[in-house]
């Protein structure tokens, strides 16, 4: 005969095994659901960036069309290894051959490498965004943005292979811990975790330096653009003193027209013609001043000396008619 308290004894474990593997598997299945959840969001972001891809093609904006399209290509490679990822940690919860203790432990493992894969494809596709853009501004001669964005690449791409290579010793952990040497395991682990928090530091500090760069930069160009906008109001201040100058010459010419009498009146009128050209002349003088200061700004030396050019022409021409009027 059975004991009675034997049995309920077993019946009790079983139950409690039962309600543990319940429980595993239900927090299982709200990370996988997590993670279904993002990959969603992904689809409907590659969605609208496919929409906006049919727009900047009808637009002809290559410059557009060619950023979308590799941010499309980096999104798509993305969503499909995701997918295969997450069929695999699907297959795990599902599993009739695990117990609670390896199921949990599998799934650990295959999430950690889900995430690393999901991180190295994202550096990857900006990888490829910059190598685009780099081709993009090679094209349009645009050299201190090709140079920057040749630097970014560079440092991008060292961090990808030892990313490559950390991910890879990770495999060798796993391997390790198949064959049961959980003290290598260990021990390789903890190595890998210093390695990737080395890595993580250097990159914080590498951007913090970039970001630097990028400010210094915005910083002097910011300089350049208020020396010129400085020159163009003193240009503009020029101009308005000499409405000012030209409104009271008027005012006293007026005056004296008034008093002047037929030979004097046409001389005076005369002076009003040749000082109205006079007037007109150098506006047109301060109106090449200023786009002689954007000029100069780009570099564009043979735009510059016609500018230039054409300014002394102008200014031969008003000393001529001060000759006149000096008569």
């Amino acid at each position: 005969m059975k004991n009675p308290l034997l049995l309920s004894a077993l019946l009790l474990a079983a139950s409690l095994v039962a309600l543990g593997q319940d429980e595993l598997k239900a927090e299982l299945e709200e990370t996988l659901f997590e993670l279904t959840e993002q990959l969603e969001e992904k689809k409907f972001t590659l969605q609208e960036l496919e929409a906006e891809l049919e727009g900047a093609e009808a637009e002809e904006d290559e410059f557009h069309l060619k950023m979308l399209e590799a941010e499309v290509d980096g999104i798509a490679n993305s969503i499909e290894r995701s997918t295969e990822s997450l069929g695999r940690l699907r297959g795990i919860i599902d599993s009739k051959d695990l117990d609670a203790e390896q199921r949990e432990s599998a799934f650990a493992w295959a999430l950690e490498r889900h995430h690393r894969m999901v991180g190295l494809l994202e550096l990857e596709s900006e990888s490829h965004r910059l190598e685009v853009e780099l081709e993009l501004h090679q094209q349009d001669d645009d050299e201190d943005a090709a140079d920057r964005l040749e630097t970014r690449l560079d440092r991008l791409n060292a961090r990808i292979e030892k990313t490559k290579a950390i991910h890879s010793q990770w495999e060798e952990v796993a391997a390790a811990r198949k064959a049961q040497q959980h003290e290598k395991a260990e021990r390789l682990g903890q190595t890998l975790w210093i390695r990737e928090r080395d890595l993580e530091v250097s990159v914080q500090l590498e951007h913090r330096k970039l970001e630097i760069e990028e400010t210094r930069r915005n910083v002097d160009q910011l300089r350049r653009e208020a020396d010129m906008l400085g020159e163009i109001l003193s240009v503009s201040r020029e101009m308005h003193q000499r409405a000012q100058d030209r409104a009271a010459e008027w005012t006293k010419l007026k005056a004296r027209m008034k008093e002047a009498q037929g030979e004097q009146k046409e001389e005076l009128m005369e002076q009003y013609h040749l000082s109205e050209e006079k007037f007109h002349l150098h506006n047109e003088i301060s109106s090449l001043r200023r786009e002689l200061v954007f000029v100069s700004s780009e570099g564009d030396e043979g735009e510059a000396e016609e500018l230039e050019a054409i300014i002394g022409d102008l200014e031969l021409e008003i000393r001529e008619i001060d000759q006149q009027l000096e008569k």
